[in-house]
C-alpha cells in the first residue's frame, strides 16, 4: 500500500469511527433524556469511540461494506411513553448521521477547502453518514428501522418484524447479494446524498 492509499484509508477510518460514535452516542443521549439511565450505567453516554466501536464490526465494514457498532443497551420501560420513546431513541441514530452529513456538506461548500485530504475527508463523511442513515432505517432487526416500523405499524407488520428477530441481519446480507435489491439501496443512498448536497448549497448561498 503506497502513501496515497494509506492516507485515504486513514481518513476513511476516521470518518467511519466518527460516524459510528455519533450514531450510538445519539441513541444513548435521547434514551437518557427520556429517563432511562441504562446507557449511562453501561458507560455509553460518552463520545469516546472505544465505548461504541466494535472492532470486528469495523473490520467487516472495511472488508465487506457491511458492519456494525456496539448496540446501546436501553430499557424502554423507563420511558414515560414507551412507544414514542422507542421511536425517538431509534430515530436518533439515523437523524444524527443525516445532520453530520449536512454539517460536512455545509463546511465543504462554505469554505471550499483546497487541501486534498480535507476534501476527501468531507466527501467521505457525507457519503458514509448518508449510507448509515439509509441503511439503519431498513426494517430488518436489529437495525433502527425495525424498531421504528414495529412501533408505528403494530399488528401484522410488527409480528413479521419480530418473527425474523435474530435472523434479520442474515436475511439482509443475502438480499444485498441480490443485484436488484442492492441497486435499490444504492439508488436510495444516491437520492438522499443528492438531496443533502442541494440543500447544503442552498443554505450556503443565502
Amino acid at each position: 500500500m503506497n502513501n496515497y492509499d494509506f492516507g485515504t484509508f486513514i481518513l476513511t477510518a476516521i470518518a467511519i469511527v466518527l460516524s459510528l460514535t455519533v450514531h450510538e452516542y445519539s441513541h444513548a443521549l435521547i434514551s437518557t433524556a427520556q429517563g432511562d439511565e441504562t446507557p449511562k450505567y453501561y458507560n455509553r453516554l460518552t463520545i469516546n469511540p472505544f465505548s461504541h466501536v466494535d472492532l470486528l464490526g469495523l473490520l467487516s465494514l472495511f472488508l465487506f461494506k457491511f458492519g456494525w457498532a456496539k448496540p446501546v443497551p436501553i430499557n424502554p420501560s423507563n420511558y414515560k411513553n414507551q412507544r414514542l420513546g422507542t421511536i425517538l431513541t431509534s430515530l436518533a441514530g439515523p437523524v444524527s448521521n443525516l445532520l453530520l452529513s449536512f454539517l460536512a456538506a455545509i463546511i465543504y461548500f462554505k469554505f471550499q477547502p483546497e487541501s486534498y485530504a480535507v476534501i476527501y475527508f468531507l466527501k467521505d463523511l457525507i457519503l458514509i453518514n448518508v449510507g448509515f442513515a439509509v441503511f439503519n432505517m431498513l426494517p430488518f432487526p436489529p437495525l433502527d428501522g425495525s424498531k421504528i416500523f414495529a412501533e408505528l405499524f403494530r399488528g401484522k407488520i410488527a409480528d413479521l418484524i419480530y418473527s425474523i428477530e435474530g435472523k434479520g441481519i442474515f436475511i439482509l446480507f443475502l438480499l444485498l447479494m441480490f443485484p436488484p435489491f442492492e441497486n435499490f439501496i444504492a439508488r436510495l443512498i444516491e437520492f438522499v446524498f443528492n438531496g443533502v448536497i442541494v440543500i447544503a448549497i442552498q443554505l450556503v448561498s443565502r
